[in-house]
């Protein structure tokens, strides 16, 4: 069983259309194929870690509505305690709304609805969790404010600290002092630190400007590409695993699941590495969001036979 691991973040309702291509501005395409899924980059991340049997705890905000009751019923069936999902009475469950081609790519349109409500407040009555986290993950769909308060008190207890700056939202020195482990995708890479990636060893260059920010490690996620990752010792590039690809959507938030994962039980970088990209290339061989995320017994048995 991992060490406890406090989760802060976002839960959307995923509502999912798959189309034969994506469409132009003014132009209707008729979808194939449509369904609901929960996702949220905070919920998924969550589930993810605990179906490879992490121990969790996730804080979150749901609106008083009828998929935030059905939310708050289906986290619980995972196994995350409920108590600490928080209900906005005023303001309806946040929703993504999710078009995919048929090579499994991705466009994606947010409504942030409760989770724009989770407010610093919030975390105070509940400030004694971070006493007893081992790690610490949050991501940007919530106001930065709130992220940032749930970083200093992290620190402040000694908890390892995960962000994962998506949707891209401009980071201070300030801020990236307090992360231990920074994941942004190649284009949210290339957003916040201001540098293009034209050509591999533009990826040094990227990373070694968030490590100049405060950040201690620096992990760039390149989907089909695999990974980079540095900090001022070492320095990694990790292909992907090969797999057939049906979508994309939480793929990356599976290999942060697999990452916290591997850091909990105190792997190796390199084995958190791995075990990170095989659950993000596992995600990416299912539809939806939750769906996708692997158990612990599928995500070793791929390691197994890759």
């Amino acid at each position: 069983m991992g060490h406890r691991i406090l989760v802060l973040g976002s839960s959307n309702i995923d509502l999912i259309m798959s189309l034969p291509r994506f469409h132009h501005p003014g132009e209707t395409v008729q979808a194939h194929h449509f369904h609901t899924a929960f996702g949220g980059k905070g919920a998924n991340q969550a589930v993810a870690v605990k179906r490879l049997g992490g121990e969790v705890i996730f804080i979150t905000k749901l609106g008083n509505d009828f998929y935030g009751k059905s939310y708050h019923r289906y986290l619980a069936k995972q196994g995350i305690p409920q108590q600490f999902f928080l209900v906005d009475k005023k303001t309806s469950t946040g929703m993504a709304f999710i078009e995919l081609d048929p090579k499994g790519e991705n466009r994606i349109a947010v409504f942030g609805g409760a989770n724009h409500h989770l407010f610093v407040n919030d975390l105070k009555r509940l400030s004694p969790l971070w006493k007893k986290a081992r790690l610490f993950v949050s991501q940007l769909e919530i106001p930065m404010k709130t992220v940032k308060w749930g970083l200093i008190m992290a620190k402040r207890y000694g908890a390892l600290t995960i962000l994962n700056p998506s949707p891209p939202f401009p980071l201070s020195p300030e801020c990236l002092t307090l992360v231990d482990y920074l994941v942004p995708n190649e284009l949210e890479a290339q957003i916040l630190s201001g540098i293009t990636f034209r050509k591999e060893n533009d990826l040094p260059k990227i990373a070694k400007r968030f490590l100049s920010m405060g950040t201690k490690n620096v992990i760039i996620t390149l989907g089909s590409q695999g990974l980079f990752f540095k900090n001022r010792d070492e320095e990694l590039r990790m292909e992907a695993f090969k797999v057939k690809v049906v979508d994309t959507t939480a793929a990356g938030d599976a290999f942060m699941g697999g990452l916290v994962y591997g850091l909990s039980e105190e792997k190796s970088i390199a084995e958190a590495l791995r075990i990170a990209n095989a659950a993000g290339a596992l995600a990416t061989t299912r539809l939806g969001a939750q769906p996708s995320l692997p158990s612990k017994r599928e995500l070793f048995c791929f390691l197994r036979h890759h």
